[in-house]
């Protein structure tokens, strides 16, 4: 098994799916914390669902469990750490 890591931001649907395809994904997990946010356009949970079954076929699943936990993402967005220092944690 191969695994992928993808990013939805600044990436268009074209762009996203495309990838997807190009690299034969079967199936997407989903760890974002917010996978819901009005942020996330066409990656919105229930949308992104729809898509990569249309789309593309592949499954879809949400895996909250594997997010960061809030207060490390914060610190990350404010810029408290680097990415390294996130990764790291």
């Amino acid at each position: 098994m191969k695994l992928f890591t993808i990013g939805f931001t600044k990436k268009d649907a074209k762009t996203f799916f495309g990838l997807l395809i190009k690299n034969n994904v079967k199936t997407l997990i989903d760890i974002r914390l917010n996978n819901h946010s009005q942020l996330a356009g066409f990656s919105k949970g229930n949308d992104l669902d729809y898509f990569l079954k249309a789309i593309a076929g592949i499954d879809y699943f949400y895996f909250v469990q594997a997010a960061p936990e809030e207060s490390l993402l914060k610190k990350w967005q404010k810029g408290e750490i680097s990415w390294p220092e996130y990764e790291a944690a």
